[in-house]
């Protein structure tokens, strides 16, 4: 099997446990927090996901998903004019890293000409086999994108955070395409993490 084979190989299943293996997810509780404490929740006005004057597609994207992830586990959202336990928060991230090698040169048996023993033919006139080096450097550097997403719960008492959870996958095509997919699969799986489980529906 040739180099290029091998490397496209070994891209294919990198591609294959990415997608079995969903996001990387790290998630963090305050010291001395007991979540169960909180019963009602709002989002605040401006999270971090908005940057114009009007509420993105990703923060009612968001919104829908986490406070249904927070319903099932027994919060309510705080009825107008009422003051909430906790606020949530949204914010995304992209970062760039360039990955790769370059491999070369090759050395291995192959046709080459030379001088036989002493200075004249060899047994097989001035072409033999043996050893060469061959082929020269080949790069395969790329840069891959890593899209992260993190949701915040905030003590609205005490204005500090309680509850972080974080996802982090790389970018791709079918991200891009199903933007609202993806979004859904970060929040299921970072509140896989979360300490309440869900609860079951009556």
């Amino acid at each position: 099997m040739n180099r290029l084979k091998i490397i496209a190989l070994f891209a294919a299943m990198a591609l294959l446990a990415a997608c079995a293996t969903g996001p990387v997810v790290r998630t963090r509780v305050a010291q001395q927090v007991d979540l169960a404490s909180f019963h009602s929740y709002a989002f605040v006005p401006r999270p971090s996901t908005d940057t114009g004057a009007y509420k993105s597609l990703t923060t009612q994207q968001l919104e829908k998903d986490v406070g249904a992830e927070l319903q099932s586990r027994g919060y309510v959202p705080a009825a107008a004019g009422q003051t909430p336990d906790l606020l949530v928060n949204f914010s995304t991230a992209m970062h760039d890293r360039v990955e790769g090698a370059t491999v070369g040169p090759s050395f291995g048996m192959g046709w080459g000409w030379g001088p036989g023993p002493p200075f004249g033919w060899g047994p097989w006139g001035p072409w033999g086999w043996g050893p060469g080096w061959g082929g020269g450097y080949y790069s395969d550097v790329q840069t891959v994108t890593t899209a992260s997403l993190t949701i915040d719960l905030i003590d609205r008492a005490t204005n500090s955070a309680v509850w972080s959870g974080s996802a982090f996958s790389e970018l791709t095509r079918r991200m891009l395409d199903h933007p609202a997919e993806s979004i859904d699969q970060a929040v299921r799986q970072i509140f896989v993490h979360f300490p309440a489980a869900p609860r079951p529906q009556s």
